[in-house]
């Protein structure tokens, strides 16, 4: 069985956005580790001149900080371009969930999870599903918060492992899924680096954005988990409200 890396961030509400999105990819593990990091760190090299810089999508889309080159037109425009062929290039998947924040702390509050970790629990069905069809062990990588909140999400996890779901027996949870990891955001994760651009490109496609620099939003919905089929929806972006 091959292994794959799933590699997930979230983007909070805003005033002009109410929807909370959990999303990321998944890649397998030879080629994230063979291929993918080392095409990122070359465009890293080639534009900054550095590998150890952080990708920080906030940043990275106002020009600020260790990104402020991208300023310059030609340069922002190259940079851009080819981290889209990148992405576009590479045999990743994305799976997420969305909802509106505000609906759902209003239809269970009082709940014993947070919002977050109802997203993870939602999520964890769409990733098994994906690693029972790739007939796959799959580990799950996420940026670490405080040590509670990582708790309360490890909690969820080891739940979900030992009793399974609706849709999925403990014996399917136990044979797919093989661990939870944290990174702390000052570590240099490839993978989570791409993953923190996802959420909120995932929200532009759904939310039909007119504005969509360099494809981005475009590029990465087409690599959306049973994109373009009647299960997009339901397996690959789930909207939970």
């Amino acid at each position: 069985m091959n292994e794959y890396l799933f590699f997930a961030d979230e983007t909070k509400p805003i005033k002009t956005n109410p929807y909370f999105c959990f999303a990321g990819f998944s890649v397998t593990r030879e080629y994230y580790e063979k291929v993918f990091i080392q095409q990122i760190n070359a465009l890293k090299q080639k534009h900054f001149g550095r590998t150890d810089i952080i990708f920080h999508f906030t940043d990275m889309k106002k020009n600020r900080k260790d990104f402020a080159l991208l300023l310059d037109e030609n340069k922002r425009n190259s940079f851009w371009n080819e981290l889209v062929q990148i992405l576009n290039s590479s045999p990743i998947d994305i799976l997420g969930i969305y909802f509106n924040n505000d609906d759902m702390t209003k239809l269970y509050n009082g709940s014993t999870y947070s919002n977050y970790d109802m997203g993870f629990y939602a999520l964890l069905d769409n990733y098994v599903h994906y690693l029972k069809h790739k007939n796959a062990y799959g580990q799950i990588c996420i940026e670490s918060r405080t040590f509670k909140e990582n708790a309360y999400l490890q909690k969820t996890f080891y739940e979900y492992m030992e009793n399974g779901s609706i849709f999925f027996s403990q014996k399917d949870a136990n044979t797919y899924l093989t661990s939870l990891g944290f990174t702390v955001k000052g570590d240099n994760c490839i993978g989570l680096q791409i993953a923190d651009i996802i959420p909120s490109q995932l929200l532009r496609y759904k939310n039909n954005t007119k504005k969509d620099s360099y494809k981005l939003a475009k590029t990465l919905s087409t690599k959306i988990y049973r994109f373009g089929t009647n299960y997009e929806s339901v397996l690959g972006l789930k909207n939970l409200l």
